[in-house]
């Protein structure tokens, strides 16, 4: 009996697929990376299903990818070849919100956004709201450390992770962390996994922690004369010491891309906007707003666009959400990178990506998370200009590390970042990181081409 026909033996029929049609569906994300055709697609539905499969496979020495909804953007969900994916679109259960304690307990194929309106409707809040929060699962969120546009006030996922269950190498399961808001005995191993990026083991249960929900909300939607102007107004604002809970840049490539979704409320000459939010109560709350307004008239804005109904509001970010999808139907390859660099030196970045785009000729759209640095720059790209998108994005990462960035943010390193973790990490860094992933997996299976 080959191993294909074990597997299936081990695990029942219907969660184990290996027909064409079903393997090519999981054989690429979200990403540009190029598709790997996998050898079998398994569907899990229990932990003690993953438990099975991993135990075999690590017998059998066959790499494993696990996936959620395949939303990466840096090829962290492409499989490995010869390797086997493992989706969890069946383990998508909230198992236990607790409202007395404050916290949410889940399986790993949850749907961020359904989590989100789950805790909401008991006046709680979960702040990490990735762009894709409508396709996107809790444990890809956790593999990633996905941030947001709440990230600048409330943090990334990492803030949120409690306690997981994960199985690592041979089939152990094992749990970690705690569910009460704070533990110091051990490692904090819950942030160890946390961005791993499915390198170091399988998550298959999720605690997370919960806010009580904002009472009031206040949205605004700044038009600027120019990419640079925006830049300056997202320093000033910092500097002003305010602390929205979002503080979003977006150029005038993606403004145009997104067309008569935003159009609207833009006047006449806007080159780029600023999307800004602020939520609390009381007269603090108040005073942070007015401050706003003050910060981006001295810094030039053309208009304000003030959100006053949640309808309204949520067309706004339904517009801002849209803007990549809107670049992805424009014909083109787009390679992303989420690069960060300290908030002062938006600015400089930005106007050094558009030297970039004009002196290469290819398009370069900008937009993400300005109040916590984090821009996101796409580079747009047609058959055959590879080479020159790869230049184009290097000089991209130069400039970051010369402002005392970062090469990636929140995206995670997987198959297209790799160079840059290798240059921006000293090497007795990465040696540490590596041990660590041999004592989880002590074979190399798990994910065993992504980060490094």
């Amino acid at each position: 009996m080959n191993w294909k026909d074990k597997l299936r033996l081990i695990l029942g029929d219907g969660k184990v697929f290996f027909d064409e049609e079903h393997l090519k569906l999981y054989s690429t994300d979200s990403s540009d990376a190029p598709p790997v055709i996998p050898e079998a697609v398994i569907h899990p539905e229990s932990v003690e299903d993953v438990e099975k499969a991993v135990s075999f496979l690590y017998t059998e020495r066959i790499p494993i990818t696990a996936r959620g909804m395949g939303t990466s953007l840096s090829g962290g969900a492409v499989p490995s070849p010869g390797g086997v994916v493992i989706v969890f679109d069946r383990m998508n259960r909230i198992i236990d919100l607790d409202t007395e304690n404050l916290t949410v307990t889940v399986e790993p194929g949850v749907i961020t956004g359904d989590l989100m309106r789950a805790v909401e409707s008991e006046n709680l809040f979960y702040p990490p709201d990735p762009a894709s929060l409508e396709t996107c699962t809790i444990g890809g969120n956790v593999a990633e450390n996905a941030g947001g546009p709440r990230a600048f006030k409330y943090g990334t996922t990492k803030h949120y992770v409690l306690e997981m269950e994960v199985v690592v190498g041979e089939g152990k399961r094992i749990r970690t962390g705690k569910k009460t808001k704070k533990w110091v005995v051990g490692y904090d191993l819950p942030m160890l996994f946390t961005g791993s990026e499915g390198t170091m083991g399988i998550f298959t249960e999720i605690t997370l922690r919960l806010l009580p929900k904002p009472p009031s909300t206040y949205t605004l939607l700044a038009a600027f004369p120019s990419e640079v102007k925006a830049g300056k107004a997202v320093s000033s604002i910092i500097k002003k010491g305010l602390l929205p809970s979002a503080l979003e840049f977006v150029d005038h490539l993606c403004l145009r891309a997104v067309g008569d979704k935003i159009a609207p409320y833009l006047p006449d000459g806007t080159g780029a906007i600023l999307l800004v939010e602020f939520d609390g109560f009381g007269p603090e709350f108040e005073k942070q707003v007015e401050m706003a307004y003050q910060v981006m008239e001295e810094n030039g804005v053309l208009e304000v666009y003030v959100a006053e109904d949640p309808a309204n509001r949520e067309r706004l970010w339904s517009a801002r959400r849209n803007v990549l999808p809107s670049l992805e139907k424009l014909g083109k390859h787009i390679r992303h990178e989420d690069v960060v660099v300290p908030r002062s030196r938006i600015p400089d970045l930005v106007e050094h990506t558009v030297r970039v785009g004009e002196e290469t000729g290819l398009m370069l759209a900008t937009f993400g998370h300005a109040g916590d640095g984090n821009i996101h720059v796409n580079v747009l790209y047609d058959e055959g200009q590879e080479e020159l998108m790869e230049k184009a994005v290097d000089r991209i990462v130069e400039k970051v590390w010369e402002l005392g960035g970062t090469a990636a943010g929140e995206h995670g390193i997987g198959l297209l970042k790799k160079k840059y973790l290798l240059r921006e990490l000293d090497p007795l860094s990465i040696q540490i990181q590596k041990d660590i992933k041999r004592v989880l997996d002590p074979l190399w299976l798990f994910n065993p081409d992504k980060v490094f």
